[in-house]
This record gives C-alpha cells, sequence and structure tokens, in this order.
C-alpha cells in the first residue's frame, strides 16, 4: 500500500495502485507527481511510472516480434 501527503491540506491519501491520477480526498488536490512512501514504513518507495500508453506499444512490439 502507498501514501502520499497532501502538499496543500497536509493531509495523507492511501492507495494501492501506483499508477494512474491520485487525488487527495479531503480537498482534491492533484497528488499525482507527488511522492510515495510505504504506508507501514513512511519510507519512500522510489517507483518508476510508465504511461500505459507506452506499456502497450512494447507489448504489441514483443507480441509482433519486432
Amino acid at each position: 500500500m502507498y501514501r502520499k501527503n497532501c502538499d496543500k491540506c497536509y493531509r495523507p491519501s492511501y492507495s494501492s495502485s501506483e499508477a494512474g491520477e491520485w487525488t487527495c480526498p479531503t480537498c482534491g488536490h492533484n497528488l499525482t507527481k507527488l511522492p510515495f512512501f510505504d504506508a507501514a514504513t513512511l519510507e519512500r518507495v522510489h517507483v518508476n511510472i510508465i504511461p500505459i500508453q507506452r506499456k502497450l506499444k512494447a507489448y504489441e512490439k514483443q507480441k509482433l516480434g519486432k
């Protein structure tokens, strides 16, 4: 599970996914570009988010054997 801290209202926000947009449930501020933290240990998690379109293109190339 992941945690982000809102830089507007300073409340924590939790999610089980690192993909997609992330908005603060309290104030609605966009948290997508803020760093991830492990929800249990509060240690920073370095996650490389690859856009889904790029993942699909790589999969299609692999599938076609290119």
